[in-house]
């Protein structure tokens, strides 16, 4: 088992796969079981906004009879967000190592990864040929990254979200069980799976463990994309980008809350933010 570099998700090799591959080594090859196992044991959680527990989806769709198809969501709806572009220009093959993996256990019959117009999607197409990934360039829209609505368009139907009582786990791409992860979550399920879940487990809190990409924009010198242990305090995280003068920070994006500037050490987490109605 190779070492985690210091910033595994932002410091990637770009689209050269040789480089990655002596970066985070061979790509591991685990059974359904063992990567269920090493998942949920890591705590691992969407990072796609709903931060719902990934082990969780993959067994929904691992149980179902039909092989499944796996979708990498990379729309980057949220206005505000800029993770998953800038994921996909520094570590491509990270995010499309997920996939694999997925799709390897699943004995996923599709796998897909969708992109929004925000993602450049040349150097996408270019590393996802070579390994049996479709990428899927879709409409964008502050609705279009919600899975059901990802489903909509990759089915040839408006970007917009469906009936919730019909999960695409269970009936999605072609009618067969879908499973949708957000770009940086198949990124992090590759970083897991490589290093297992004590090094997730080795930053963050008990409660929200691991590292998260976080974007920072407006009232700043330096605005762009980060990476910090989930459960950092604001302030520390806000550093880099020299903020001017802030009065509040709106955390969580347009459907987010604000955390007034005199409360800054506040901690990135679900029971610190709850406070503020926050996320």
């Amino acid at each position: 088992m190779t070492t985690a570099p210091t910033r595994p998700l932002l410091d990637g090799a770009g689209t050269d796969h040789a480089a990655h591959l002596r970066r985070y080594g061979d790509l591991p090859r685990p059974r359904l079981d063992d990567l269920l196992a090493v998942v949920a044991a890591s705590g691992l959680t969407g990072r796609g906004g709903g931060g719902f527990p990934t082990a969780t989806k993959v067994r929904a769709v691992a149980a179902a009879a039909r092989r499944p198809v796996v979708v990498g969501n990379a729309m980057e709806s949220e206005p505000l967000s800029a993770k998953d572009a800038v994921l996909l220009a520094r570590n491509p093959h990270l995010v499309l190592d997920g996939l694999e993996l997925l799709g390897r256990a699943l004995r996923a019959r599709r796998l897909v990864l969708a992109i929004g117009p925000e993602v450049d999607a040349d150097p996408v197409l270019a590393v996802a040929g070579r390994r049996s990934i479709a990428v899927a360039p879709l409409a964008g829209g502050f609705v279009a990254g919600q899975e059901t609505a990802v489903v909509n368009q990759l089915e040839g139907r408006p970007a917009l979200p469906r009936d919730p009582f019909t999960r695409v786990t269970e009936s999605g791409v072609e009618g067969r069980p879908t499973l949708v992860l957000n770009a940086e979550t198949l990124a992090q399920l590759a970083l897991v799976v490589r290093y297992g879940d004590d090094w997730c487990r080795s930053c963050g809190t008990a409660g929200e463990p691991g590292i998260s990409l976080f974007t920072i924009s407006g009232a700043v010198r330096r605005p762009g994309v980060v990476e910090v242990a989930r459960g950092c305090r604001l302030d520390e995280i806000l550093a880099p980008a020299e903020p001017i003068r802030p009065s509040a920070v709106l955390v969580g994006g347009y459907h987010g809350a604000w955390v007034p500037a005199d409360r800054l050490e506040i901690r990135l987490a679900a029971g610190d933010l709850a406070a503020y109605r926050a996320s």
